[in-house]
């Protein structure tokens, strides 16, 4: 591939304001194949197709898979994570567990909200193996097709806001498990807590990919995005980083505070007021979703600090 034709988050200026917006799931995550099978990469082909969407909703559509491939190359798309369950999401609320049947493993247990759980193809599961030396439960994590059998989907009602991000119940009644389908690593440290940074990063890229393709759809002039595009330029180069690395939550601390500072001003007042009514009313409805995870965001940035400096 040519330097010319490599594909980065900065091209998300090169959107032609007139250009038709992504009106499904469909459409979204057709997109984002489209950049994969070029070879970008998974944080660039979900940028590139949500500066082309019209809500916020389909930018985290296309942000949160992305993240999942990121963090598990190779995971077949969509690709959903499992791991809320009714007592939380930590170790020691996994019920859900993992036994060795004659050479391979059974899944059972219940993950109670799941992000595009019933769109997704490729199921991510955390689950208890056993207990570790001090006591702490043991956690893996497994890949399990979304179709297998003993895998029963409940879908949830719509959330309040970005509804066209569905979610889903998931019980895995004696779900069969080959050895090949056992993710290599610690289940919580390398998949659970590190997707909670991968996660961040790929749906805040993915956000402020929408609000410059809205700010090039109103001819907003292009001088009032360099702001932006230098936190896109920023969060394609910890999309590389290992994301348990303070300075990585030190640096994604500051493109949060600075998307906030721009979601909050008045450029963005003027470039919403010019959309369309229906886009203005969607943002109104959905801007909380910046907000969902603020409080662990902060305490990962707090801790980061603390090891920095300490």
């Amino acid at each position: 591939m040519t330097e010319r034709s490599r594909a980065s988050s900065l091209d998300v200026l090169s959107v032609v304001p007139s250009s038709t917006v992504s009106g499904s799931l469909t459409s979204i995550w057709s997109a984002f194949q489209e950049g994969r099978d070029r070879g970008d990469s998974p944080f660039v082909s979900a940028v590139n197709a949500a500066a082309h969407t019209d809500r916020l909703g389909f930018a985290f559509a296309v942000g949160y898979p992305a993240a999942l491939e990121s963090l598990v190359p190779g995971v077949e798309f969509p690709a959903a994570l499992c791991v809320t369950e009714a007592a939380g999401n930590s170790p020691r609320a996994t019920e859900t567990t993992l036994e060795p049947n004659n050479g391979a493993f059974v899944l059972r247990g219940t993950k109670s909200f799941v992000t595009f759980g019933n769109l997704a193809t490729t199921l991510i599961v955390s689950a208890r193996i056993g207990v570790r030396p001090d006591g702490r439960p043991s956690i893996v994590a497994v890949r399990v097709p979304a179709g297998r059998e003993g895998v029963r989907l409940e879908e949830l009602p719509d959330t309040p806001f970005v509804p066209e991000v569905p979610h889903a119940a998931v019980r895995f009644e004696d779900v069969a498990v080959s050895p090949e389908e056992r993710l290599a690593g610690d289940g919580y440290l390398d998949y659970v807590k590190r997707f909670r940074t991968v996660e961040d990063i790929h749906v805040a890229g993915a956000t402020i990919a929408y609000l410059v393709g809205l700010a090039r759809r109103v001819g907003a002039p292009v001088a009032s995005l360099a702001g932006l595009t230098a936190d896109l330029v920023a969060l394609e180069q910890l999309s590389s980083q290992p994301p348990l690395d303070p300075r990585v939550h030190v640096a994604l601390h500051g493109v949060y505070s600075r998307l906030e500072t721009f979601v909050s001003g008045e450029e963005f007042s003027a470039i919403l007021e010019s959309a369309a009514a229906d886009e203005r009313t969607r943002w109104a409805r959905d801007q909380r979703l910046l907000q969902v995870a603020g409080k662990a965001r902060e305490a990962r940035f707090a801790r980061a600090i603390d090891s920095i400096t300490g």
